[in-house]
């Protein structure tokens, strides 16, 4: 085999290739040059438009992360057609939800998403700012809110979650802070967020960034409030009386009398009717405030306790009440479906049909302070109903009566909204 020698063609060809070979490495591999000037920063618009992205995915993923949270806590949320709002689950296995209409002690449906069942009303009626409703058997795939540990710190987010039908809905804000409210005459603490609330959110749950509920939505006078959970179980347990079920069923509010109500009235006991609710059990069975329950079923009545029995009955039994109004006496009675004063007098001739005459009202436009009507509680925007059971015959009657000179006692019959009240206006 022929050795290349030093001065033939191929050994200087592969020479001559092997020095390209090397410069090429060497061109790529020899060092830039470092600019003389740093490269330019980026413009307002493209730091702000990075700043948009990260927001952008940021926020996508909080959302993210509360439609987890919201579908965490949706077996605790539920839809009552017969209020068109929510109810939370609690941890006793009660739902919680807004008030509900008057005489509802029938059991009424609820909805889930994962289905529908029975529940029962178990405690409504005025002066609550809600209602409380108890299963009747069990309800597939419902859980009781899990409670929060306790309140976020400011600034931290909480979320709404509710229902409209089977629809699971919410919406996010963040904490500020509690405060001290009145919802119906019960003392509560509200939950305070930046979020907006509103009426379609009634009977839904507030909760924190961990699923944990903090309050429920509940109406407020008139307004919507998120109530703290320790506040919704303090009017629970203050509510579960015979007095709150007489009120719910029957739309009364009774109470012992006072001293110089049983001067007034000249009677050694009784109950006197403070209050009664429109188009409750009670108002259509007659009673009016200011009447003095005496006896119930011929046993003497003394306290509110002794009519508690009003609370319990099953309807298939008859309760009749003796009432003193001013001195008159009647006997009403409550049995199942039928109310009203015992029949005592023979239909009217001609067609047979009694007109019911229509009470005018006097509305009080103003009073002034530390006068006798307001020492009363009268307040600008009552209507004087009756004065001493009977109706005012005029205006000038009225203001007879309020009039800071007048000298003897007087019963006074008010409406305010859905009530009327008595007062004895000395």
């Amino acid at each position: 085999m022929d050795t290349p020698t030093p001065h033939s063609g191929r050994y200087i060809s592969a020479l001559a290739l092997a020095a390209c070979l090397i410069l090429s490495i060497g061109w790529f591999l020899r060092p830039r040059d470092i600019p003389s000037s740093p490269a330019p920063l980026p413009s307002e618009s493209e730091l702000a438009q990075l700043a948009r992205r990260a927001e952008r995915r940021s926020l996508d993923s909080m959302a993210t992360y509360f439609a987890v949270t919201a579908d965490d806590v949706e077996s605790s949320i539920v839809h009552v057609p017969t209020s068109g709002a929510s109810g939370v689950v609690l941890n006793s296995g009660t739902i919680v939800t807004v008030p509900l209409p008057r005489l509802a002690d029938e059991a009424v449906m609820v909805q889930s998403a994962f289905g529908q069942g029975l529940v029962q009303p178990t405690m409504w009626g005025p002066r609550l700012p809600l209602a409380v409703l108890t299963p009747r058997g069990s309800l597939p795939g419902l859980a009781a809110a899990r409670d929060a540990r306790s309140l976020p710190e400011a600034g931290n987010w909480v979320l709404v979650v509710w229902r409209a039908g089977r629809e699971r809905r919410f919406t996010s804000g963040s904490y500020i802070q509690s405060a001290s409210v009145t919802c119906d005459r019960s003392p509560a603490q509200e939950v305070v967020s930046s979020l907006s609330l509103t009426h379609m959110m009634v009977g839904g749950g507030l909760f924190d960034i961990d699923g944990g509920l903090l309050a429920v939505i509940l109406p407020c006078d008139d307004r919507v409030a998120a109530i703290a959970t320790t506040s919704v179980a303090a009017i629970l347990s203050q509510s579960d009386t015979d007095q709150q079920r007489v009120l719910a069923k029957y739309g009364l509010v009774l109470d012992v009398l006072a001293d110089e109500e049983a001067e007034y009235f000249e009677v050694d006991g009784g109950v006197i009717v403070r209050e009664v609710y429109n188009g409750y059990r009670g108002d259509e069975a007659g009673l009016m405030p200011g009447d003095i329950i005496t006896t119930l079923n011929e046993e003497a009545v003394t306290t509110p306790d002794d009519l508690a029995v009003l609370a319990r009955s099953s309807g298939e039994e008859t309760l009749a009440l003796e009432v003193r109004r001013g001195s008159t006496r009647l006997t009403i009675t409550f049995a199942g479906d039928d109310v009203g004063p015992e029949p005592n007098t023979p239909a009217p001739p001609g067609l047979g049909v009694v007109w019911e005459p229509s009470t005018e009202r006097y509305t009080i436009e103003g009073v002034i302070p530390g006068s006798r009507a307001a020492l009363a509680g009268i307040a600008p925007g009552d209507r004087v109903v009756r004065i001493d059971h009977a109706e005012p015959r005029s205006l000038a009657q009225v203001r007879r009566v309020l009039a800071d000179d007048r000298t003897l006692p007087v019963l006074l019959e008010i409406e305010r909204a859905d009530r009327r009240f008595a007062i004895v206006l000395r």
